[in-house]
């Protein structure tokens, strides 16, 4: 799991898990994956085609070891890339290149 630091501003930011370092795309696609949103509406929303948020979930998925989106979206909370403070759920800044 990751560890707990402070960033510049004292807010309470998780490392990196396992080296996981989400880009923009991939932080975009798990916070709807993890509000429940389809792959068409993801690639409504983020222009970009359903194969294309289906390759980042799958390597999303890949990474945590989760066999499906809802184990993805809990392993994401556990190791505290997706914060628990908010809802839709957001990604912790930390993780995202």
């Amino acid at each position: 799991m990751g560890t707990m630091d402070n960033d510049q501003n004292g807010c309470e930011v998780s490392q990196p898990v396992d080296g996981l370092v989400l880009s923009s795309v991939q932080a975009r696609i798990l916070e709807g994956v993890a509000a429940g949103f389809s792959s068409g509406r993801l690639s409504r929303e983020l222009y970009l085609s359903s194969k294309t948020i289906d390759y980042h979930v799958r390597v999303m998925s890949d990474k945590l070891q989760a066999p499906n989106r809802v184990a993805l979206v809990s392993r994401a909370f556990v190791l505290q890339i997706l914060r628990t403070d908010s809802w839709p759920p957001r990604i912790g800044c930390e993780t995202v290149d």
